[in-house]
This record gives C-alpha cells, structure tokens and sequence, in this order.
C-alpha cells in the first residue's frame, strides 16, 4: 500500500473530508510527489473543489510545481475559477513544459471545452506569441485544430 498513492486516488475523486483527515496525521505528505512528478495540487486541478486546491496551497504545496516533463498544475487544469485561484497564489502564466508548451498553449490544444480557462490566461496576461519547441504559437496550433473560436479570441490578443 503506497499512501501517497492512495491520497492521490482520493484527491482525484474529490474526496476532501479524507483528504484533511489523512494531511492532519501526516503533514508531510502534502509535499510527496508520485513517481512521475505529479503533486497533489496537479490531481486537485481536475477537480471543482476549490476549497481542496486553496487547503493544498495553504498546506505549502508548490502552485508552480512541475512533474517530470514540466507540466504544472496551471497546464491542466479543468475549471476557470480553479485556473483564477492559481494565479492568485502566485502560478506563473507563461510557465513552460519541457516541450516549451505554456499553460495557453496547452489549453488550446485541448480544444473549445477549454475556452473558459484560454479567455481567462488571455486576460490575466498570458503571452501567445510564445513559441514551442516545435516552433507553434497557440494561434498555429488553434488553426490546425480548425478551432474557430479559439482562433477568434487569439486574434483579438495579437
């Protein structure tokens, strides 16, 4: 049995009230990671439960976090307000992955289920002229994808 394995299973599944159980008999374990670089805050992301994301960050959990390929929370998180709590505790916007992928350039290629979060790092200042390693701009990536909306809102930002 890995603890940290199983808090991370509970995270996932938004299973808060655990979560505050087993953090207050071992504290430490807020800091583990799995063995991928994942940190708790990276599994609290996918969830809505913005009381389980702000209770890990208070807990010291790093918000700018990366696992081993350099993916922050920032770069998966599901909810815009999740996405407006990391930044209020200090995420950095333009973070990049190992693959220089920002967290815009990662929600944009996640499509228009993702619009919410992409107006959201637009507005809060994300910069979409920033190029990964294979030389894509969210705007190329958008138009690849054929993602009119998203191509439209990349537009009114350029």
């Amino acid at each position: 049995m890995n603890d940290f394995l199983d808090l991370y299973d509970l995270v996932e599944t938004d299973q808060f009230e655990e979560v505050k159980d087993i953090l207050n008999e071992n504290p430490s374990l807020a800091l583990s990671k799995d063995e991928y670089g994942f940190t708790l805050l990276h599994a609290a992301v996918s969830t809505e439960n913005l009381d389980l994301v702000k209770y890990l960050l208070a807990l010291g959990v790093d918000v700018n976090s990366r696992n081993d390929e350099g993916i922050s929370p920032l770069h998966i998180v599901l909810y815009p307000e999740v996405a407006e709590c990391l930044l209020d505790h200090g995420a950095f916007i333009d973070i990049t992955a190992n693959d220089g992928d920002t967290p815009l350039l990662t929600q944009v290629s996640e499509g228009e289920e993702r619009i919410d979060i992409i107006q959201l790092l637009l507005k809060r200042g994300a910069n979409p002229e920033i190029k990964n390693v294979f030389g894509k701009i969210a705007l190329d990536i958008a138009k690849s994808r054929e993602e009119t909306l998203i191509i439209k809102e990349l537009l009114k930002n350029v």
